[in-house]
């Protein structure tokens, strides 16, 4: 991704409520072996939050988002900017052994 100005979350859910985004061919891979639908996505985008931010990597700002769809089903998406618009980079379903109620990252225990 290449550096582009701060979009606000605000926007972004704007972009995706207009249909004015981009898939990443992983997106895409990722979204079809979880069978996830285009509006699965973006329902997890218009009714989520942000939970992590990812300002200084290198392949540009992104971030994480947790929204729910209608039939319950939590999605995280991973959202970065190419041409002036939202790209999902990669989208899936939080496994239960990584994540807390979705939202918050597990500690990784070493054994």
């Amino acid at each position: 991704m290449v550096n582009l100005p701060k979009m606000d979350f605000k926007k972004i859910q704007d972009h995706i409520r207009k249909k004015n985004y981009l898939f990443s061919e992983h997106a895409d891979e990722e979204r079809t072996k979880d069978n996830l639908k285009a509006a699965d996505i973006e329902e997890a985008v218009l009714t989520g939050k942000v939970i992590e931010e990812r300002l200084d990597d290198p392949r540009g700002e992104s971030r994480l988002i947790s929204g729910q769809t209608k039939k319950g089903r939590i999605i995280h998406v991973v959202i970065g900017l190419r041409f002036g618009k939202p790209v999902i980079v990669t989208n899936y379903l939080p496994g239960e052994n990584r994540w807390i109620h979705g939202k918050i990252r597990k500690r990784r225990t070493n054994e």
